[in-house]
């Protein structure tokens, strides 16, 4: 008589979650997120050391207040270009370079516009007047003044378009320029007195001063092949010289 063997049924076995291992990545995760708060809040992640060069007629200070900048700001908020953004707006500024060296410090690198003339004030003090046009109102007494110096002039409204008439001379040519005026006896305050280092003075409109004193060296070479005395040099409607009559002219 043959047996029957009975088939137990199949049951699906059930995994449990495995709570210490939830535990434990909660337990992990909540001192990555100290070690985070950590980090941000000591001095490894904060900028200790801001270097700036390159500036002369900014203080620091002032590159400062314009940046937002202060020590122990926060190293990996602060965006570089962001940064350049608002140095650039500086009038002085012509160029600007940010860069952050890791761990803690901040290289400013600023190229500032150079100084084309000196403008005279009223106190006998000089202001620097850069490439573009700006009036530093810093006076530069006491300093080297590699340029121009601009006296008797009434129209400041005017000096951005004698800054931009100025860095289009030549250099060998606006070194040669000792003084420059609005010319005082005319009521264009576009016609300027040019007083050079020879003592020659030259007329010009300010809209062609820097065409018509490219021409100076060549029209100073004819003027001495016919005379030895300084004068006038006419360069308005056309070109031509007069001597001076007394020494009362060289002034």
């Amino acid at each position: 008589m043959s047996s029957v063997q009975t088939i137990p049924p199949y049951r699906k076995k059930i995994v449990k979650p495995k709570r210490s291992r939830r535990v434990l990545n909660l337990i992990l995760f909540f001192f990555f997120v100290l070690a985070i708060i950590a980090f941000f809040n000591s001095s490894i992640s904060r900028i200790t050391d801001i270097q700036i060069q390159g500036n002369h007629f900014l203080t620091e200070k002032e590159i400062y207040d314009q940046g937002n900048l202060r020590l122990n700001m926060q190293y990996f908020f602060l965006i570089p270009s962001s940064l350049e953004e608002k140095l650039a707006k500086l009038q002085e500024i012509k160029k600007v370079e940010i860069q952050k060296v890791f761990p803690s410090k901040l290289k400013i690198s600023i190229v500032e516009y150079q100084p084309i003339a000196f403008l005279q004030q009223k106190n006998n003090e000089w202001l620097p007047i850069l490439e573009n046009g700006y009036l530093v109102p810093k006076p530069m007494n006491g300093q080297f003044m590699n340029g121009p110096l601009i006296t008797e002039w009434k129209d400041q409204r005017l000096l951005s378009k004698l800054a931009d008439q100025l860095k289009k001379i030549q250099p060998v040519i606006l070194d040669q320029i000792s003084e420059i005026r609005q010319n005082g006896q005319v009521d264009d305050p576009s016609q300027l007195l040019l007083i050079m280092n020879e003592g020659y003075k030259v007329h010009v409109s300010l809209e062609k001063l820097a065409n018509n004193l490219n021409l100076y060296p060549s029209i100073i070479e004819n003027v001495k092949e016919k005379t030895t005395k300084l004068g006038d040099i006419y360069m308005l409607e056309s070109i031509r010289f007069e001597e001076f009559k007394d020494s009362g002219d060289h002034s």
